[in-house]
């Protein structure tokens, strides 16, 4: 399958040689470990895709909280242990053969994309992508993006609004 929905966002990973639905209870039951929304691949990349969708018309959130809670850096610890725990899983299903990259889509019209940017080295702190005593890093990037910037790195047609009606 390559459209995914999540919430109010449509994603398209037509681009990709392989996608999925990575947070699933079918698949994770019985364990208590966190798990990123999607995983994909393409060539030699194997992107960990977590969405937060602040932005959904009907989370019924006060975006203002929900951006302090970001800039406050309480996210990054959520962030962080869902890209480890799977990366632990995967790893133990198949090692890891591709270059990992960790990318979380915050869509948040309201927040400038220098914020976002801000919270990237809090993230990589937290996960952490590199150690002085690791002989690879547990991350080639990571990356937070805002739904333009997301578009930017994957195509235009790889995420729309359901709500905004646009195919």
């Amino acid at each position: 399958m390559t459209k995914f929905v999540e919430k109010d966002l449509e994603f398209d990973f037509t681009w990709a040689d392989f996608s999925e639905n990575f947070d699933c209870n079918t698949r994770h039951a019985g364990h208590q470990m966190k798990r990123v929304d999607f995983i994909v691949e393409r060539e030699e990349k194997r992107f960990f895709i977590e969405i937060k969708d602040p932005d959904h018309p009907k989370a019924g959130q006060n975006l203002e909280e929900n951006r302090d809670k970001f800039l406050k850096g309480d996210l990054v610890h959520d962030l962080a242990i869902k890209y480890r725990d799977s990366l632990l899983f995967k790893s133990l299903c198949n090692p890891p053969e591709k270059e990992l990259h960790y990318i979380v889509l915050f869509s948040m019209k309201s927040m400038d994309p220098a914020l976002l940017l801000n919270r990237n080295d809090a993230l990589k702190k937290a996960i952490p992508i590199s150690h002085k005593e690791w002989g690879k890093v547990m991350a080639k990037s990571c990356l937070i993006l805002n739904i333009e910037q997301f578009k930017k790195h994957f195509g235009e047609q790889s995420v729309r609004r359901i709500s905004e009606g646009v195919a």
